[in-house]
């Protein structure tokens, strides 16, 4: 939960709404004001940098 509050904001509201407020993307876009495909570019934008935060946190080798 921590690396998702070190998101920036627009990453950070999809990420949350949807696997932690378990929303759909149309449901998020609606909630935001957002177009659906945007939502769906900041899901994947959010967890790749995640991915890449989380990989270089816990990278030990």
């Amino acid at each position: 939960m921590e690396a998702v509050w070190k998101l920036p904001m627009r990453y950070r509201d999809v990420i949350h709404l949807f696997y932690y407020e378990d929303l759909s993307v149309n449901e998020i876009a609606e909630i935001l004001g957002r177009k659906t495909s945007t939502v769906t570019s900041q899901l994947t934008r959010g967890r790749e940098i995640l991915k890449k935060s989380l990989k270089e946190e816990y990278d030990f080798a």
